[in-house]
């Protein structure tokens, strides 16, 4: 039995401050979601094991503490909701309000890959600096 908790110890817990640059108003609330899911990393809102903070949006600069996380593998999503409707608004599939991700990846034509964003958060207090980028 000792052997099996040495060779899978127990996440420790994590705790991650998100340095926001570039929200371009006080409108509306900025959102963050975070989780392991590859495959939901898109999605993150609709995962349930998910980690989402809501703050209201303050212009230029901000830092939001995420507690209650544990070590390891985590994509970041960033979104400022200036209308409040939980949602990416969009026109035409062009994303109308600010986002942003882990890494700060390129974007190009669609979003980034989860291996572009996923980072791997350490035991104690840890930061991602997220540059938001708007489109319209």
């Amino acid at each position: 039995m000792a052997l099996t908790a040495a060779a899978n110890p127990s996440p420790r817990a994590a705790e991650l401050t998100v340095e926001l640059e570039n929200v371009r108003n006080a409108k509306g609330e900025i959102r963050i979601c975070m989780t392991r899911d590859v495959e939901q990393f898109l999605k993150c809102r609709e995962d349930p094991q998910a980690v989402k903070v809501r703050v209201a949006a303050t212009e230029g600069e901000s830092e939001i503490r995420v507690p209650g996380l544990s070590e390891g593998r985590w994509m970041l999503l960033v979104l400022h909701d200036e209308n409040g409707n939980g949602k990416m608004s969009k026109s035409l599939g062009i994303p109308k309000e600010g986002f942003g991700f882990s890494g700060n990846p390129a974007i190009r034509m669609g979003p980034p890959r989860a291996e572009d964003v996923v980072f791997d958060l350490p035991a104690g207090q840890s930061s991602q600096r997220v540059r938001v980028k708007y489109i319209l």
